[in-house]
């Protein structure tokens, strides 16, 4: 994106199963975080995804409404208050639930993770593409169903929110 707080991540459900984000046993939501502060619950109530279908989180909807227009019909749109995604790269995960541990702190189990880059740590040595870095493109994946935490499996793309 071009403003900063227009930025956004996509999650696909590449599976032929509906997916909830929801642990009924300890009823909870799944979460999304990075590592510089967003922190976004999924639910409740629980949020589901039919295959193929794709749910945006978004750091301002209206600056991202302004920069993209609005989503397609139907596609679930998850705002996040605090945080924002680091153009130099980081780690973002999407977790479930898991145990609690003895401090009484829920624990959540990693079920997806991409660690990326700006392609310019070292410049030259760093395989990620670097025109995404704040220049209006958006790092995209080639491939739905390949490793998602694999640099081969990402390319610099005209961002696509949501479809």
């Amino acid at each position: 994106p071009n403003h900063p707080q227009a930025e956004y991540v996509e999650l696909l459900n590449i599976t032929d199963n509906t997916v909830v984000l929801y642990d009924y046993s300890t009823n909870e939501p799944w979460r999304f975080t990075d590592e510089n502060g967003i922190d976004i619950l999924l639910g409740p109530p629980p949020i589901t995804m039919t295959p193929g279908e794709r749910i945006l989180l978004v750091r301002s909807l209206a600056v991202f409404n302004d920069e993209f227009g609005e989503p397609a019909a139907g596609v679930q749109v998850f705002e996040w208050t605090d945080g924002a995604l680091d153009n130099a790269g980081e780690q973002i995960q999407l977790s479930m639930p898991g145990d609690v541990d003895g401090s009484g702190r829920r624990q959540y189990i990693r079920v997806d993770r991409v660690v990326y880059s700006d392609g310019s740590h070292p410049a030259g040595v760093d395989p990620w593409p670097s025109s995404p870095d704040g220049r209006g493109q958006s790092l995209t994946r080639v491939d739905p169903t390949a490793y998602g935490n694999d640099v081969i499996n990402w390319q610099a793309a005209a961002p696509t929110p949501g479809h």
